[in-house]
C-alpha cells in the first residue's frame, strides 16, 4: 500500500469522523479505530516479504536469527501500544492510555532481557 493511499484514506476517514461525530461521538471513534485497524493490517501484508527479505540477507551475514526477532517482537509492541494509546486517548481515557504505555515499557523491558544478557556474556568475554 502506498503512502498516497494510506494518507487518502486517513483524510477521508477523518473527514467522516468529524461529519458524524456532531450525532454520535461514539460511532466516529469507532469509525477511527476501524479505518486505524484496516491500515495497519494492510501493512502487515506487505511487510511479510520485506521482513524474509530482511532474514535471509541476515542469515548469509552469520548473524543471529534469534536476535534480529528479539528485536523485530519489540517493534511490534512498540507499534501496537502506541496505536492503542492514541485510540484510547481519543476516547477520552487518558489515566487508561498512561497504563498502557507504562505496560507496553514494562513489555518492551522483559521482551529485550535476553539481549542484555547476550551483552553481558560478550563484555565477560572481553575481559578474560
Amino acid at each position: 500500500m502506498s503512502i498516497f493511499t494510506i494518507c487518502s484514506a486517513a483524510i477521508i476517514t477523518a473527514v467522516m469522523a468529524l461529519m458524524l461525530r456532531r450525532y454520535s461521538p461514539h460511532s466516529a471513534m469507532l469509525l477511527s479505530i476501524a479505518a486505524g485497524s484496516l491500515i495497519i493490517l494492510s501493512l502487515l501484508r506487505d511487510m511479510s516479504s520485506a521482513l524474509s527479505g530482511v532474514q535471509s540477507v541476515l542469515s548469509a551475514g552469520g548473524v543471529d536469527t534469534g536476535d534480529v526477532a528479539i528485536l523485530l517482537k519489540v517493534m511490534g509492541i512498540c507499534f501496537i501500544t502506541e496505536f492503542t494509546c492514541d485510540c484510547v486517548t481519543e476516547a477520552g481515557l487518558i489515566s487508561l492510555s498512561t497504563n498502557i504505555s507504562f505496560a507496553g515499557k514494562i513489555l518492551v523491558l522483559l521482551t529485550a532481557l535476553p539481549l542484555f544478557q547476550n551483552i553481558l556474556d560478550v563484555i565477560t568475554e572481553l575481559g578474560s
